[in-house]
C-alpha cells in the first residue's frame, strides 16, 4: 500500500463517521418529536427509527475495517437493528411492549459498548465510546425505575402526553449521545489524517 493510499483511508473513515453521526443526530430530533408526530407511539415508527439508527452505526463500524471501534459499532448497531425489526414486524405494538424492548435494548447496547471500550487503542476515541455506553445504561435504568409508576398511570389513564414525552426524550437522548460521539470521533480522526499528511512536509 502506498503512503498516499494509507493517508486516504483515515480520511474516508472520518467522512463516513461524520455522516453517520450527523444522520443519527437528525433521528434524535425526530424521536424527540414523537408526541407531536404520533400521539401514542406504536411499534412501527419507533421500529423504523431504531432500524435506521442501527443501520447507520453498522455502516460506520464496517467502513472502519472492523478495528476495536468498528467492532463496537457493528455490535451495537446490530442490537439496534434487531430491536427495530421486532417493531417493524409488529407495527401495532402498544406502549408497554415498546418501552420494555427499548429498555432492554438500552441496557444491552450500553453493556456491550462498555465491555468493548478497554479494547480501543486510541486515547481520544475511548472516552466518547464510554460516554455513549454509560448514557445508554443510565437511560435504561431510568426507564426501568419509572416503569412501576408508568404502569399505574397508564392503567388508569392510558399513555398520557407526559409519559409519551418522557419516553421520546429517553430514545432521543440515546440517539443524540451516539451521534455526538460519532461526530467527535470523526473530528479526532480528521485531525489525525491532516497530521499524517503534513508530517512528510515537515521532514527536511
Amino acid at each position: 500500500m502506498t503512503k498516499d493510499a494509507a493517508h486516504r483511508m483515515p480520511e474516508r473513515e472520518w467522512r463516513w463517521t461524520l455522516g453517520s453521526g450527523g444522520s443519527t443526530i437528525l433521528l434524535a430530533a425526530v424521536a424527540a418529536l414523537l408526541p407531536i408526530i404520533e400521539w401514542a407511539p406504536r411499534g412501527g415508527l419507533v421500529g423504523w427509527l431504531l432500524f435506521l439508527a442501527g443501520g447507520l452505526e453498522m455502516m460506520f463500524g464496517w467502513k472502519r475495517g472492523l478495528d476495536a471501534v468498528g467492532k463496537t459499532a457493528v455490535g451495537a448497531g446490530a442490537l439496534t437493528v434487531l430491536a427495530g425489526l421486532l417493531f417493524v414486524a409488529n407495527p401495532l405494538a402498544h406502549y408497554f411492549p415498546v418501552a420494555n424492548v427499548v429498555m432492554a435494548w438500552l441496557l444491552l447496547r450500553g453493556a456491550w459498548v462498555l465491555v468493548m471500550v478497554p479494547r480501543v487503542r486510541g486515547a481520544r476515541l475511548r472516552p466518547w465510546l464510554a460516554i455513549g455506553g454509560v448514557a445508554d445504561v443510565l437511560l435504561g435504568v431510568g426507564l426501568l425505575l419509572g416503569l412501576q409508576i408508568t404502569t399505574f398511570v397508564v392503567t388508569l389513564f392510558g399513555p398520557t402526553r407526559e409519559i409519551v414525552a418522557q419516553f421520546a426524550l429517553i430514545l432521543a437522548a440515546s440517539f443524540l449521545v451516539t451521534g455526538v460521539a460519532q461526530v467527535a470521533i470523526a473530528l479526532a480522526e480528521r485531525r489525525q489524517s491532516r497530521t499524517a499528511r503534513e508530517m512528510p512536509k515537515m521532514r527536511p
